[in-house]
């Protein structure tokens, strides 16, 4: 088909394209128009999406392409799919990851106890996590206690593990979604022989895990912002590491140590730098309840002005990042 490559990328985790986005994904932006004309696509403001024919043309090519993909429907804020397809491309460009696997899921939820954010913290005088001691967390202790290498003795839970505890609990989770979680798996044929746990339908074990979010500008008026959001995120590591993972969220297979980065991105270097400044103060407090766990935040500035390409994503978040809190 006339678009042929070009189409197939408004697959359903990147339903959402611009020119500039099209360049990036080593595609020509200007059959972007062309798709226009011919009734394939549709422009919302600078952003290109499929209609109807432009799916039914999709899944043409998927079939001669022996490809199994469904074209994308947006279900978001149209900037919110951007910011995935961004984020994804720029780091994918940007590492070789020569020995390893590439792995992005957007939208990564996660479920959590449904604690609003006066029952998480408090930072009136100080940052204070109040979720280790609400009434759901100590439930789950004491349902779940067994965490750790201790927990590989056993049989790892049940792929409803984590879903029948909250019906249990007799209320819904609510959910801790990373907008883009990055998987790293390095040396990744050292692990073929592990087989995957029950209930890790997100594919964590035995990768280093990267939880991105589109951020909002780091001012004193967004602080609830993120504590509530690290406090989420501390509270998926509670359930993973005791429903979903037991064992093997901060050790390997192997063994080797595990990463958990929580990554808060912004558009330019300078509000990173002014994300360091809001949350680095709290220093350990950050994410004392959750250790093992990092904070970084990065910028798409310094994703575009980096011009090498690094060996792994070790080699370059480290980088071209800025590091708000690390584990000792």
């Amino acid at each position: 088909m006339e678009y042929g490559s070009l189409l197939l990328l408004f697959d359903g985790e990147n339903p959402c394209w611009t020119e500039k986005l099209v360049k990036l994904a080593e595609e020509d932006p200007a059959l972007l128009s062309d798709m226009v004309r011919d009734g394939l696509a549709e422009r919302k403001g600078e952003i290109c999406v499929l209609t109807g024919a432009g799916r039914t043309a999709f899944r043409e090519e998927a079939a001669a392409s022996f490809l199994p993909a469904e074209p994308g429907i947006p279900a978001l804020d149209l900037g919110k799919h951007l910011f995935r397809t961004r984020l994804r491309l720029l780091l994918d460009r940007k590492h070789i990851q020569r020995w390893g696997l590439k792995e992005y899921v957007p939208g990564a939820r996660f479920p959590v106890p449904d604690l609003e954010d006066a029952l998480l913290f408090s930072h009136d005088g100080g940052l204070e996590w109040k979720w280790p001691s609400s009434p759901a967390v100590e439930r789950m202790r004491s349902d779940w206690p067994v965490t750790g290498l201790a927990a590989r003795k056993t049989a790892p839970p049940p792929a409803d593990a984590a879903a029948r505890w909250f019906e249990t609990l007799g209320e819904a989770p609510a959910v801790f979604e990373a907008d883009l979680l990055y998987l790293s798996r390095y040396d990744f044929q050292a692990y073929t022989s592990f087989a995957p746990l029950p209930g890790d339908r997100w594919g964590l074990l035995n990768a280093d895990r990267f939880f991105c979010m589109d951020s909002p500008s780091p001012e004193k008026s967004s602080l609830e912002w993120f504590l509530g959001t690290a406090g989420r995120f501390h509270l998926a590591l509670e359930v993973l590491r005791r429903m979903v993972l037991p064992g093997y969220m901060d050790l390997d297979s192997h063994d080797q140590d595990g990463i958990n980065w929580l990554v808060f991105l912004f558009e330019r270097e300078e509000e990173a730098g002014r994300c360091v400044s809001l949350l680095a103060p709290f220093g350990q407090d950050l994410i004392r309840p959750a250790i093992p766990m990092d904070v970084w935040a990065l910028s798409f500035e310094a994703l575009e002005a980096f011009s090498e390409k690094a060996e792994t994503i070790h080699d370059l978040l480290p980088v071209i990042g800025k590091a708000v809190v690390r584990t000792p």
